[in-house]
């Protein structure tokens, strides 16, 4: 790396501007590069195809530039975390799980999948809290009843292991 600065032209550094003004006023980062909504559910497909085909280093390779791109969406974050969870890299997934679960408090799948994560990390007391919310949120919403039922038996080995 040079230690001289680069001088950038009034044009660039006014588009520059622009663009973090945009950004700073909530526009998606995607359209401030001037992708359009179906590019980015292109890239979007792509990453979900190469999740269901057990490609979770080549879906992360997508998700991760989709979260920059499109990070208001909980759906980025949840194939994000997926993946990474499906690469054991467990702290990523929870980082994630967390973001889809702020932009989507109504779905308890990310609490869900963060409940198991605590698990294989061995961290049962956060496992405990994650599958109690996903037992509140369940029990008061139709649909779920599998990860219901799911959740009551994680949480049974879950007790049995902070017994």
């Amino acid at each position: 790396m040079s230690d001289t600065q680069q001088t950038l032209s009034p044009e660039t550094e006014q588009k520059i501007q622009s663009a973090i003004q945009d950004v700073m006023n909530g526009k998606p980062m995607y359209q401030v590069a001037g992708w359009t909504e179906d590019q980015v559910n292109t890239v979007y497909t792509a990453a979900y195809n190469h999740y269901k085909t057990g490609s979770y280093e080549e879906a992360l390779k997508l998700f991760r530039p989709l979260i920059v791109m499109n990070s208001t969406d909980s759906r980025v974050w949840l194939g994000f975390a997926a993946s990474a969870q499906m690469t054991k890299n467990y702290k990523d997934a929870l980082e994630g799980y967390a973001y889809a679960s702020i932009l989507n408090t109504e779905d308890p799948t990310p609490f869900f999948h963060a409940m198991e994560c605590h698990i294989a990390l061995k961290n049962f007391d956060e496992a405990k809290t994650a599958g109690e919310y996903v037992v509140g949120v369940c029990e008061k919403k139709q649909g779920y009843e599998k990860m219901l039922d799911r959740t009551k038996v994680l949480l049974k080995a879950i007790e049995s292991r902070l017994a």
